[in-house]
C-alpha cells in the first residue's frame, strides 16, 4: 500500500498526518457556518480549507497514488450538502465516480376548517411533510440512485422509505448518446402519469394539490420503467413508461405486497416543451420569463383490481361521497378494470402562470356480477401572478369532479373546489410562506394531504411555512 506524501509548503494542507474524525467534522462546520471559506468559492482573501489526501481505490480495488495538491474527497454545499470521493476548488458532479447529495425540507401547516353541519370543524397544526433525501451516482454518472425518508404527524408510523430506486443511463453508457436520452429505472418511486404528481410538492403555488389532482392520482409504486428525453421536430419530448405493482391513489407510502393482488399496472406519460426551455421552477413563473414557455403533457394508465388484493380493491373511492367503491358493489363482484387518462397544459410568461388539466377514470369489465361501466371526469384550472416579481404571488384555482361512480351508473354527481391564496417567496421555494382559502362541497377520496375526510364540505383555510435546503 502506497501513501501519497504531503507537501508542508502547501497552504491547503491543515496537517501533515491524516486528520482524525473530529477534524473532518470541524472542516464541515467551518465550510457551512464559518463564512470565511466555502467549498465552491472562497470569500475575500479567505483560504480554501482542504482535508489531507488519502488513498484512492479504483473500481478494480487497486490502490493508486493521489495526485499531489488535491484532496481525495469533497464535503460542501451545492444545491444540497454534498460528499464526493475527491475534491477541487469547484464542484461538478460528473467529475466524480461517487457522489452523494443530501437535501431536506418540511411543511409546517395550520389548518382551520369551518364545516357544514353535521360535519366536525377542525383546527390543528401539523408537520405535513418532512423529507430527507440522498441522491447521487455510483461508479459512474450513468448509474444514479435516490433514497428518500419521509415522516409527518398525520400517521402513526414515524418514518418510512418514501422513494428508493436506481436509474441506469443505458443510452449514454452503451451507445454514447446524450445523457438522459434513454434510461431504465427500478425500485419504488412516483410513477409517471399526471403533471401534478410529476411536480414536487415543494414547488406548488398552493399549500397542497387540488382535490381533483389527488383523486386522479396513482401515487408511488414498486416496479420498473423505461424513460428518457429525445428531440422530435426540434422540440424536446420526455417519456416514461412503467410496469408497477398497482395503483396507490391518494397515498404517498406504498402498501405491503401481501395486500396486493397478482395483477400488474401499466402507466405512461409523455410531455413536450413547445416554446423553448421551460425550466424547473415549478408551478409559478418564479423566474419572470421574458418569453412565453409552454409545456403539454398526457398520460394513460391501466390495471385490473382483484378482490384477493384487499388494499387495491378497497382503495378506489366514488363521487361525491368518498365512499369505497367496494362497499357499493354487489358481493359477487370479484374483479374489475380501471383505466385513467389525463391531458394537461402549463404556460408561463412575465410572472403569469396558467395550468389547465382534464382527467378521466373509466371502470369497466366487472367480473362476478352485472355492473355498468362507470365514468368520472375531472377538471383543474389554476392561475397565478407575481404582484412583486419573484416575491409575492397571488393565485386562484377551481377543480371539479363529476361522474356516476357514486350511484353505480344511475346518475352523475359532482364536487367542486374553489380557492384563492398567496405565496411569499422569501428565498425562492426553499423558504416560502403560503396562505390559501378554499370552498369545498365534497371530498371524494381519503388522503391525509388534504387535511379532510371523505365527504367533508365547508370552508378550508391553510397557512403553511416551507423550509428546504
Amino acid at each position: 500500500m502506497v501513501l501519497q506524501s504531503l507537501d508542508p509548503t502547501d497552504p491547503g494542507i491543515v496537517a501533515r498526518r491524516p486528520a482524525p474524525l473530529w477534524c473532518a467534522a470541524l472542516a464541515v462546520l467551518i465550510l457551512v457556518f464559518g463564512g470565511t471559506a466555502k467549498a465552491d468559492q472562497p470569500g475575500d482573501g479567505a483560504e480554501l480549507i482542504r482535508l489531507p489526501p488519502v488513498e484512492r481505490v479504483s473500481y478494480e480495488m487497486e490502490v493508486m497514488e493521489q495526485p499531489a495538491g488535491t484532496s481525495p474527497f469533497y464535503v460542501g454545499y451545492d444545491r444540497g450538502f454534498v460528499i464526493a470521493n475527491h475534491g477541487s476548488d469547484g464542484f461538478s458532479a460528473n467529475e466524480f465516480p461517487f457522489v452523494m447529495r443530501m437535501n431536506s425540507w418540511f411543511h409546517l401547516r395550520h389548518v382551520l376548517f369551518d364545516a357544514y353541519e353535521p360535519i366536525r370543524d377542525k383546527n390543528t397544526i401539523t408537520i405535513e411533510r418532512i423529507r430527507l433525501s440522498f441522491n447521487g451516482h455510483l461508479y459512474s454518472p450513468d448509474l444514479k440512485y435516490s433514497l428518500v425518508l419521509a415522516g409527518n404527524t398525520d400517521q402513526s408510523v414515524a418514518v418510512t422509505f418514501l422513494d428508493s430506486f436506481v436509474t441506469y443511463d443505458i443510452g449514454h453508457a452503451l451507445w454514447a448518446w446524450e445523457p438522459g436520452s434513454l434510461e431504465i429505472r427500478g425500485g419504488n418511486w412516483k410513477v409517471p402519469f399526471s403533471r401534478s404528481r410529476e411536480e414536487s410538492a415543494r414547488r406548488l403555488q398552493f399549500s397542497e394539490r387540488s382535490v381533483a389532482n389527488l383523486f386522479y392520482d396513482i401515487g408511488r409504486s414498486v416496479g420498473f420503467s423505461l424513460l428518457g428525453e429525445r428531440e422530435a421536430f426540434d422540440v424536446p419530448v420526455r417519456f416514461e413508461t412503467a410496469l408497477i405493482t398497482g395503483f396507490n391513489t391518494g397515498r404517498d407510502s406504498t402498501v405491503s405486497s401481501e395486500e396486493l393482488d397478482t395483477n400488474f399496472g401499466y402507466t405512461t406519460r409523455v410531455s413536450t416543451d413547445l416554446l423553448g426551455e421551460f425550466g424547473n421552477d415549478g408551478e409559478p413563473d418564479l423566474r419572470w420569463r421574458p418569453f412565453p414557455a409552454l409545456r403539454f403533457g398526457t398520460g394513460i394508465a391501466h390495471t385490473t383490481v382483484g378482490r384477493e388484493g384487499t388494499a387495491g380493491f378497497n382503495r378506489p373511492r366514488v363521487v361525491k361521497s368518498g365512499q369505497r367503491l367496494a362497499d357499493l358493489l354487489p358481493a359477487g363482484v370479484s374483479a374489475y378494470d380501471i383505466w385513467m387518462f389525463t391531458i394537461d397544459a402549463h404556460w408561463k410568461h412575465r410572472g403569469w402562470s396558467l395550468i389547465a388539466e382534464h382527467h378521466w377514470r373509466y371502470i369497466n369489465r366487472f367480473q362476478g356480477d352485472v355492473v355498468p361501466s362507470l365514468l368520472d371526469q375531472g377538471l383543474v384550472l389554476q392561475t397565478g401572478y407575481f404582484v412583486l416579481p419573484e416575491r409575492l404571488e397571488l393565485a386562484a384555482r377551481w377543480s371539479k369532479i363529476t361522474g356516476d361512480s357514486g350511484t353505480l351508473g344511475v346518475e352523475n354527481q359532482s364536487t367542486n373546489e374553489v380557492g384563492a391564496g398567496l405565496a411569499w417567496y422569501i428565498r425562492g421555494h426553499d423558504v416560502k410562506f403560503n396562505l390559501d382559502v378554499s370552498w369545498i362541497d365534497g371530498v371524494p377520496l381519503n388522503s391525509p394531504r388534504l387535511n379532510l375526510l371523505p365527504g367533508d364540505e365547508g370552508w378550508l383555510m391553510r397557512t403553511q411555512f416551507q423550509f428546504a435546503f
